[in-house]
């Protein structure tokens, strides 16, 4: 490697280093305070750089926003997605791998509850601002490679039986997903807002929310999943 190579690799690695800082800093702000309220200055002071450093990486607040989200659910979809080569998951019925990943997002909100505040924040965001929706196309790939494998897990509860009727998976999928991961974020955004005398034990509510829905998608005739 010749020394142009070398100090060329150095610079990107800096580069790179700068954009995780920045976006990191930036999520840290968006998810505690929303994203309407904090400026370009805020974000600079808390990545310890220049406001202009931080222009010449990201021209507006609502790119940082984009960037920030796509970068957030990279980060969380190792909390989200079960092991797909783990023990017992390959084998197990669909419900039991939908079981499975309920249980994830559950432990989502105990570990990462950060991260549903600031996707509720940002969700709110990119409709008020209008947001192009192909500005918007990462940020939505991010979204549905995960909605992909909960429907793998659904389309085989459904031909296995473990998943009782004749659903569309993907009908399935929203009927399912929507309200657990609302209330999720509704609970998140509760820890900001009310005392603690006022707080319900969110982790305990989501457990039986999955509960309640693995017990109305099952088949009676057989032993629950996971049970």
């Amino acid at each position: 490697m010749t020394a142009a190579q070398k100090f060329s690799e150095e610079r990107d690695g800096l580069k790179h280093a700068r954009q995780e800082r920045i976006l990191r800093a930036a999520f840290t702000l968006f998810s505690q305070k929303g994203i309407d309220t904090i400026a370009m200055t805020d974000i600079a002071r808390l990545a310890e750089i220049g406001v202009a450093s931080l222009y010449r990486y990201y021209e507006t607040k609502e790119e940082i926003a984009i960037r920030t989200a796509i970068w957030a659910w990279e980060e969380q979809k190792v909390h989200i997605l079960p092991e797909m080569d783990a023990a017992g998951y390959a084998e197990s019925d669909g419900r039991g791998q939908l079981q499975l990943m309920l249980r994830k997002f559950v432990e989502l909100y105990e570990q990462h509850p950060d991260f549903l505040r600031f996707i509720s924040f940002f969700d709110s965001y990119a409709v008020r601002s209008g947001i192009d929706s192909a500005r918007l196309a990462d940020y939505a790939q991010m979204i549905t490679s995960v909605q992909q494998i909960v429907t793998a897990a659904i389309s085989r509860g459904i031909a296995d039986g473990s998943i009782r009727g004749t659903w569309n998976a993907d009908d399935l999928y929203f009927a399912i997903m929507h309200p657990f991961f609302c209330t999720a974020q509704k609970l998140s955004l509760n820890g900001t807002m009310l005392g603690d005398g006022m707080q319900a034990d969110g982790g305990r509510e989501l457990s039986l929310l999955a509960e309640l829905l693995l017990k109305a998608i099952g088949d009676y005739s057989r032993s629950p999943a996971g049970s």
